[in-house]
């Protein structure tokens, strides 16, 4: 009981220091709402619900690569604010989103264009690596 209550509130204050440096911690229901709906009967059929392209970090709380990682998401959220969503979402938290994209190492980064399909993206990359990304997959030049 005791386990559960620290690893409670560990959650609840991870998720609330994500987001407050430009990070949105993504659920599995928040993805259904705002990235791609699907129920549980079928694979979905790709359509992107968002107003605007996002990132998707597919990460875990163990991953080495993932942390040294959400800085630079987190200057992405900053430099792109208002253009484009970064999302986070722990993968061992969430696996039924993560196996919708085949997720089986960490860090893996999706790209959401606003029409067309997902680019996954693996592995620990620099922040210029991400601003090409982001100009390449999204059409928006680093600000």
């Amino acid at each position: 009981m005791k386990k559960s209550v620290l690893l409670l509130i560990a959650v609840v204050f991870c998720t609330l220091s994500v987001s407050a440096k430009g990070l949105t911690y993504l659920s599995t229901e928040d993805f259904k709402e705002k990235v791609c709906y699907y129920d549980d009967s079928s694979k979905p059929r790709w359509k992107y619900l968002g107003d605007k392209p996002c990132i998707i970090d597919f990460s875990t709380t163990w991953c080495g690569w993932c942390k040294k990682l959400h800085p630079i998401l987190e200057q992405v959220a900053e430099q792109y604010d208002g253009q484009i969503y970064v999302y986070t979402l722990d993968a061992e938290e969430e696996p039924e989103v993560a196996a919708l994209f085949g997720v089986n190492s960490y860090p893996t980064v999706v790209l959401c264009p606003m029409k067309g399909h997902p680019q996954i993206v693996s592995g620990y990359n620099p922040l210029d690596v991400w601003q090409e990304a982001i100009l390449q997959v999204f059409g928006i030049k680093k600000p």
